[in-house]
């Protein structure tokens, strides 16, 4: 249950900063300071729910623990946002699919 619980934190979280125009003065000024990095970062849907992964897996869960428990903690990060990347790109690719389709 932890785990679904993960994907749509950082599911939501990812969604708001990529899609939201909230965000979007954020998105235009680092597109512009840094095209190749933070402006394909905040573009892709893959590439930052990777790291808002890892963030969550250091800042929150590391202190319950993590999705991987059995492996060493800075390792464990870097699963966690393997694990957040692949699971929002498939909740987004299920989402793009029922919306294209409608």
């Amino acid at each position: 249950m932890e785990v679904v619980v993960f994907f749509l934190i950082v599911y939501g979280i990812a969604n708001i900063m990529i899609f939201s125009t909230i965000f979007s003065r954020w998105r235009s000024f680092w597109e512009r300071v840094s095209p190749n990095f933070f402006g394909v970062l905040f573009n892709c849907m893959i590439c930052l729910p990777f790291w808002i992964g890892i963030f969550l897996s250091i800042t929150v869960f590391s202190v319950t623990h993590s999705n991987f428990e059995e492996v060493p903690i800075y390792f464990a990060w870097f699963l966690d946002g393997c694990l957040a990347s692949g699971g929002v790109w498939l909740m987004h690719s299920v989402q793009e699919r029922l919306e294209r389709d409608g």
